[in-house]
């Protein structure tokens, strides 16, 4: 996948598709990045002080439970190679017969 270069005006809009920040006021411009700037930064310290609260509340919870499904989707990945080797080897098996009755 190509990297494309997003706008400068901080859309998630690629350079090719921008709001128009090329024909903006470029005092406009800045206004409305630091304006996007503060909420963006705003919702990063809420979202990090309640990620401590929760971390301190429920944190050994959710380390259990982390165990759980680690151990559990371990032996479900450790299942699907057994079955993926199984069936090249049925593979490889049935090249080998096909082979050996186009020779004849």
């Amino acid at each position: 996948m190509e990297d494309v270069e997003n706008c400068a005006c901080g859309s998630s809009k690629s350079y090719d598709q921008c709001c128009g920040c090329e024909t903006m006021d470029p005092i406009q411009h800045a206004m409305m990045a630091w304006h996007k700037a503060f909420f963006a930064a705003h919702h990063d310290a809420l979202t990090e002080r309640m990620r401590k609260r929760i971390e301190a509340t429920y944190g050994p919870t959710m380390d259990k439970a982390a165990d759980a499904v680690f151990e559990t989707i371990g032996k479900v990945w450790s299942s699907m190679l057994t079955q993926s080797e199984a069936k090249k080897d049925l593979a490889s098996k049935l090249q080998k017969i096909f082979s050996e009755t186009s020779k004849r």
